[in-house]
């Protein structure tokens, strides 16, 4: 997957790419053995701490 170029590379609003999604790896791997183990989860953090944007990771990483 080619990275797009952005003007500001801290990016608040939308999702751009697995790239640009950092500092979760523990997170991520921990919820991607659940998943497969076919284990219920829920993602709970205050607002703007990167639950959305997980998800979104998740999603690219299974495509």
């Amino acid at each position: 997957m080619k990275r797009k170029k952005l003007n500001n590379p801290f990016v608040y609003e939308g999702y751009e790419s697995p790239e640009y999604f950092c500092d979760r790896t523990e997170e991520t791997e921990k919820v991607i053995s659940h998943l497969q183990n076919g284990r219920n989860l829920t993602l709970v953090s205050p607002r703007k701490i990167g639950k959305t944007g997980l998800i979104n990771l998740l999603s690219a990483l299974t495509l």
